[in-house]
């Protein structure tokens, strides 16, 4: 289905007799709120006559919102309202209440992939079928993820292995795509990217027969659409469609309770880029029947005219409840104030207690309340600074308390010994550390000091990151503050060499066996450090290239700062990424002005500005201009990407027929992996086809599709058979043509790639034609320029050029056939490739020796007589 169908179609510790205490302040307002959300989702569901789900133009009352300012005890709240939650559910025995939290400043957060799977792990408590999602998510892995496995995703983030783990949410979807189809389980769970296609033909066929799930509308669309993000943005519908149809639990009959904490909103619709917050508002507005609980910072806008274009669904008619009008009707928006005094009081005077007494003086407490005016994270860092000064021997007095959020910041830093001091300002610096980093950021302190500020109460600890510790993000700021007013306060020159040192270990993490989740964590992380604190390094140019060759550029990079900010070499990074992203969409012009100043202050041959200068010459290359790419190539050469310049310039010599060059060069490289040596096999197979030495050209291309298969590269596969059509055409084989076809087109389902598209629909037309199908053939070229068009390719009317030539010149339209063969004369010079054609076409129109004379540059492997000679005898064998 069209990308803009679809998106129509869904828019329709102290060691004393004090006790420190866990406290929750009793928020009695916003707890009431929640549970009158929770109660009137479920009775809006049961009362409504048709399911909002399947009523997609139904207005959306199944989103709270909690915001206010950091450190107000938004995330506290989150967690406390999911343990009532949880706590009432147990007390009356019901197994039916389910609970997600997703914090979106944790590391992957954002990634629609993880998030979806993270909805489905949690629904999974509820049973372990849900088969729209399984079975289109399975047709989705299929054709995104080519011979990787889903559990090797599971297991590469923290977060998602913690949630897939428990109710073995691999094992779930693998037994609903077995039941569908036993011979396709491997294409989830294993590499084989063979049983991954016939997984999602199998969905596919049955779709397509209205055997399989033909109720739930729109599941066809989203088998059918390209597997890409915004059609995966989509599928919350078919969770929530799966979940509808659960059988009721429990007497009397009931629906389960479902509810989606998201943390930290700030991170997403605090952004200049919604790209992120447009994916998760589609989640909340396809799941109706789940309600979400969004915690940050900042109100939400989702019902306010002015949100449209940047979001789908806007509005009052799509968000009644989220208009600022609204003050009643839950669930809404809801502004969390600060703690009342007598809150406030409560909270000190349970926080540290002796005998079940409070140890903090009732002046002490009247201070702190005075300067903290309501803030929990301040009556958090003023309970610290009390124990720390029992744990001095000292008695704590009124003076000691007070001040600003700042002074208590400074207060928490002086409270700590040296060494300490420097670890908490270098847990300021980043999201998340661990022991080793710390040491990394400052390899004097000792190990004894590493461990006692990691028991420090301020920081929270979650052992299912690599990296479990955090601070607060407000004292993270307030900490930076403070530093500056301390006589051993870092200067910014100190913090950067300390955000150098955590940057180089970082890097140290990235090796040649670091999957692709932990690579983009990995430099997701450096780049805010580069971007805060001025500090670069090569590794992550090496990673953004790793992730790029791995296809995963739609996210990289998002909601990074795209402001002057940072190193030239960040911006530049930022910049190779933008323009991959172009290129990869059919922009390559505007790739090719973005990139050629992105390089504008890197130095000379550094690793950044290798990056950006290949990805030029890419998107020169796709955007016709061979000749310049070339150029660029030539001066990558013993750099970098040294390997990928010198195959790239090979196919150059290819382009313009010096091919015994090409040969050459390509004989003596050494490949990489076995991708690379697809590659090299490929183009010297085309390059005994444009000879016409089709034989040996069929044998390469069979080499390549036999390694293609044992690696399990499915795109490597779908080239080499296309271009093993583009081979047997000449023949009039088209019984081998239509084989070779249709098997790379069933590949092409996996792993999409338009241009290869193209390439087989011109050998259909030269099949078509040598076979005598004039009618055929004619249509054939026809479509090949529609598609060709459709996507950008100018060399695709190369080929169309050449097989509309041959009908000509067997239809005895040598006229029509010489007007074509100047049109692709003059194409091909202006772009500097494919020149060879002309020279094959004349031989059909004036014979060889007239052919030879065309242009003789051309380095025919067999001489100008043989090769020309057997392009001669294809016209005549037609």
């Amino acid at each position: 289905m069209a990308r803009v169908n679809l998106r129509a179609a869904f828019m329709s510790g102290l060691s004393s007799t004090v006790t420190a205490q866990q406290v929750f302040t009793n928020r009695v307002d916003e707890v009431a709120a929640f549970e009158r959300s929770v109660e009137r989702l479920g009775r809006t569901l049961e009362e409504a006559e048709v399911s909002p789900v399947v009523d997609r133009a139904q207005g959306r009352r199944n989103v709270l919102t909690l915001y206010g300012v950091g450190g107000i005890g938004k995330s506290t709240l989150s967690h406390e309202l999911e343990r009532r939650l949880l706590a009432a559910a147990t007390a009356e025995g019901r197994d039916d209440v389910v609970a997600v939290r997703v914090d979106l400043a944790e590391d992957g957060a954002c990634d629609i992939e993880g998030l979806l799977l993270r909805l489905r792990a949690g629904l999974g408590q509820l049973g372990s079928r849900w088969q729209a999602f399984d079975l289109a998510l399975a047709s989705y892995w299929a054709r995104a993820h080519p011979g990787e496995a889903l559990q090797d995703f599971l297991d590469a983030s923290p977060a998602l292995r913690r949630a897939s783990r428990g109710i073995g949410l691999g094992d779930q979807i693998a037994q609903t795509v077995q039941d569908l189809d036993p011979a396709g389980l491997g294409g989830l769970t294993g590499l084989a990217h063979r049983a991954a296609l016939a997984t999602y033909r199998a969905v596919r066929d049955r779709v397509r027969e209205g055997r399989l799930l033909a109720d739930c509308e729109l599941f066809a669309e989203l088998v059918e659409a390209d597997a890409d993000y915004e059609t995966l943005s989509y599928f919350p519908y078919l969770l929530a469609w799966d979940l509808d149809r659960l059988p009721p639990r429990g007497r009397p009959v009931r629906r389960p309770t479902v509810c989606v904490f998201l943390d930290t909103f700030e991170v997403v619709n605090g952004r200049a880029d919604r790209t992120v917050e447009r994916l998760i508002q589609r989640c909340a507005y396809l799941m109706p029947n789940v309600l979400f609980v969004i915690t940050g910072r900042n109100r939400v806008d989702w019902a306010d005219a002015g949100a449209g274009g940047e979001l789908d669904f806007t509005g009052p008619q799509c968000w009644p409840n989220l208009h600022y009008s609204n003050d009643t009707e839950e669930p809404r928006q809801h502004l969390v104030g600060y703690l009342s005094d007598s809150d406030a009081d409560s909270y000190l005077s349970e926080a540290l207690t002796r005998d079940g007494e409070p140890v903090m003086p009732a002046e002490v407490r009247r201070r702190i309340i005075a300067g903290g005016q309501g803030l929990p994270l301040y009556l958090d860092l003023s309970v610290s600074h009390f124990a720390a000064l029992l744990a001095r021997g000292g008695r704590p007095s009124p003076a000691d308390f007070g001040g600003t959020f700042t002074a208590v910041a400074t207060r928490s830093i002086r409270d700590l010994p040296r060494e300490e001091r420097d670890l908490v300002r270098t847990a300021a610096l980043i999201d998340r550390v661990g022991a080793e980093l710390l040491r990394a950021g400052q390899p004097h302190v000792s190990n004894g000091s590493v461990a006692r500020f990691l028991r420090r109460p301020f920081l929270t600890h979650d052992d299912a990151y690599a990296l479990p510790y955090a601070l607060h993000a407000a004292l993270r700021h307030a900490i930076g503050e403070a530093d500056r007013t301390l006589p051993d306060g870092w200067t910014d020159r100190d913090r950067s060499e300390v955000a150098a040192r955590l940057l180089t270990w970082l890097g140290r993490r990235v090796g040649p066996s670091t999957g692709r989740v932990a690579i983009a964590q990995t430099l997701e992380t450096g780049l805010k450090l580069s971007a805060a604190y001025g500090v670069f390094e090569d590794w992550m140019a090496r990673a953004t290239q790793r992730l790029v060759e791995a296809g995963q550029w739609a996210e990289l990079g998002a909601g990074l700062a795209t402001d002057p900010a940072g190193t030239p070499e960040y911006r530049a990074v930022l910049a190779a990424v933008r323009g991959v992203q172009l290129r990869r969409t059919g922009r390559a012009a505007e790739a090719v002005e973005l990139l050629g100043g992105a390089g504008e202050g890197v130095r000379l041959g550094s690793p950044t500005a290798q990056l950006v200068r290949i990805h030029l010459a890419h998107a020169l290359r796709n955007h016709g201009d061979y000749t310049e790419a070339a150029e660029i190539y030539r001066s990558l050469l013993e750099g970098e990407f040294d390997a990928a310049a010198r195959y790239w310039l090979c196919d150059f010599d290819y382009l313009n027929g010096r091919f015994g060059t090409a040969l050459g060069s390509l004989r003596e490289q050494r490949s990489r992996g076995p991708e690379d040596e697809g590659e090299r096999l490929r183009l010297i197979g085309h390059i005994w086809r444009v000879n016409a030495r089709f034989d040996e050209a069929t044998a390469v291309y069979v080499e390549a599709i036999d390694l293609a298969r044992r690696e399990g590269l499915a795109a490597a596969e779908a080239k080499a058979l296309a271009n093993l059509a583009q081979t047997a055409c000449w023949a009039g084989d088209t019984a081998a043509v239509a084989d070779a076809a249709a098997r790379a087109r069933d590949l092409l389902d996996l792993v999409p790639n338009p241009v290869e598209l193209v390439k087989i629909r011109s050998a259909e037309a030269v099949a078509h034609a040598v076979a005598g199908e004039a009618g055929a053939a004619v249509e054939a070229v026809r479509s090949t320029r529609q598609l060709a068009d459709g996507i950008g390719y100018r060399g695709g009317h190369n080929l169309a050029d050449v097989a509309q030539i041959l009908i000509g010149v067997l239809g005895d339209d040598r006229d029509g056939a010489r007007r074509t063969r100047a049109e692709l004369d003059a194409r091909t010079r202006r772009s500097g490739g494919n020149t060879y054609w002309v020279p094959i076409v004349t031989s059909w129109l004036e014979g060889v020796p007239k052919a030879a004379e065309h242009d003789p540059r051309v380095e025919w492997v067999d001489g100008p007589a043989e090769s020309l000679g057997r392009w001669a005898e294809v016209a005549a064998r037609g």
